[in-house]
């Protein structure tokens, strides 16, 4: 049986890579502002993809197991989307694995309170508390850590999205094995999560894309954008590549 995305009506709904048009493009669902470590409010933020022309947009913003401040950051962003009716605006946040098991640093208060949630590889955990030093680590061990905190999280944990799979090792080494891209793909299709289009750190994009026409996962389309100028970056460098034109 094919595998069914949630469609609550305040919920992102993902569609699957051959089924991608100009419309399923046409969407950010990985925006950071200036209540983490972006540069931009989130007003300025909906004023420039109202400019853009996007019809989806979401502020998945970074945060910890004991963030305190995400109900003020809901609610601004509600209160500041009023504005823009014709917009679809989603509340989600950006979480980081902390072990192979899938634990994420993220309280169950956010994750109840998000439309869309994003779980990614930024550190890896040294099993003691503490993280690992990339410094001390061959591209080998890095992949293969990154892989497993990921599968721990496509099996596990309460993630829509895998986001910018691969990341640690392609920003670090500018690679990342094809077997495992291929298996987290395989993964998130099997239990109908979305793994991620990221703009911000996909090496070699067209190889990506090549894998995801073979096996044809849900995908999620975002640019990781910090600043104004990256919103629709992925959208753009996809339609560029002829995605969605067919």
């Amino acid at each position: 049986m094919e595998p069914q995305r949630k469609t609550d009506s305040g919920k992102p709904v993902f569609s699957r890579f051959r089924d991608l048009g100009r419309q399923q493009l046409n969407v950010e669902l990985q925006v950071h502002t200036n209540w983490t470590d972006g540069q931009a409010t989130v007003l300025e933020v909906l004023q420039t993809a109202k400019e853009r022309g996007l019809a989806e947009l979401a502020f998945t913003e970074h945060v910890r197991e004991d963030t305190s401040w995400f109900p003020d950051f809901k609610a601004e962003i509600l209160s500041a989307a009023d504005g823009f009716g014709d917009l679809r605006v989603y509340v989600g946040c950006e979480t980081k694995a902390m072990d192979g098991d899938g634990r994420l640093d993220v309280s169950r208060s956010v994750l109840d309170a998000c439309d869309i949630v994003l779980g990614v590889v930024h550190r890896l955990p040294d099993g003691r508390g503490g993280y690992l030093d990339f410094r001390q680590l061959s591209f080998e061990r890095t992949a293969e850590i990154e892989f497993r905190l990921s599968m721990g999280m496509i099996a596990n944990a309460a993630i829509d999205v895998l986001g910018h799979p691969g990341g640690m090792s392609l920003r670090r080494y500018g690679q990342f094995p094809e077997n495992y891209f291929r298996k987290l793909m395989t993964a998130t299709l099997a239990r109908g999560i979305a793994i991620e289009i990221n703009s911000s750190y996909l090496v070699d994009m067209p190889a990506f894309l090549a894998l995801c026409d073979e096996i044809n996962p849900f995908v999620s389309i975002g640019s990781d954008a910090h600043k104004l100028s990256d919103l629709g970056r992925c959208r753009d460098k996809l339609l560029e590549l002829g995605v969605g034109l067919t």
